[in-house]
């Protein structure tokens, strides 16, 4: 019983990692064939459609570069 759902469980998760690694083929695929100025521009929309999470990923990136350079 508890191997059958293991078992269950662990076909499940594959399933979803092969599903996440087409869907970031794809993804890449597709920034593959834009220009850096169309990705620019895409950045910028990003940024402005979604400040609140701009700022928090900035505050997060800071903190965690503080901290890395702090110990060396």
């Amino acid at each position: 019983m508890a191997q059958d759902v293991l078992t269950s469980v662990g076909d499940a998760a594959a399933r979803k990692a092969r599903e996440f690694a087409e869907a970031s083929r794809e993804k890449l695929d597709e920034i593959k064939k834009k220009s850096l100025e169309d990705l620019y521009e895409d950045g910028v929309a990003w940024v402005k459609a979604n400040p609140g999470k701009t700022l928090l990923g900035a505050l997060a990136a800071g903190y965690l570069l503080g901290r890395l350079l702090r110990r060396r």
